[in-house]
């Protein structure tokens, strides 16, 4: 996590970094003390699910996803996150900020669709047979991603 606020350091100044440590913490108390993934880890395969498994997935989340009061839907503002995930379709450790552009909004994003994730396991529609390829995940967040509050 030191490397997410350092990059973020390098990138936007002590500000944006100050908020990615928060994060950072914030998705280290989540998670416990062993956290599977790193910032720069490559993830292991690229999905290559069936799209509707994919729906379900993403359905399945914006149940939980409420819109940050601070974003609009039309904000130009994304974000992606690394999540890893157990066989039985658990969060096998906090998602991970990996990419996204450096402002307040994104970090809000980045706060929402972490809790979003957090709320909505197990993950019941990904299926077990071909569990090596959904263990790790990139996922892309834009406020289109997320239900209005």
């Amino acid at each position: 996590f030191d490397d997410v606020a350092s990059k973020a350091a390098s990138l936007a100044g002590d500000t944006i970094a100050a908020t990615f440590d928060d994060v950072a913490s914030k998705a280290a108390s989540l998670a416990g003390d062993t956290i599977a993934a790193t910032f720069d880890d490559v993830a292991s395969k690229a999905a290559s699910l069936a799209g509707d498994t994919i729906a379900a997935f993403r359905r399945h989340l914006r149940t939980c996803s409420v819109l940050p009061e601070s974003i609009a839907i039309a904000d130009d503002v994304w974000i992606k996150l690394r999540a890893t995930f157990r066989p039985d379709g658990h969060l096998a450790a906090a998602p991970i900020l990996i990419e996204g552009k450096a402002s307040p909004k994104a970090l809000a994003l980045a706060n929402g669709a972490i809790a979003a994730l957090q709320a909505c396991q197990p993950y019941a529609m990904l299926p077990t047979d071909r569990y090596g390829e959904w263990k790790v995940l990139d996922l892309e967040f834009s406020p289109k991603d997320f239900r209005r509050g």
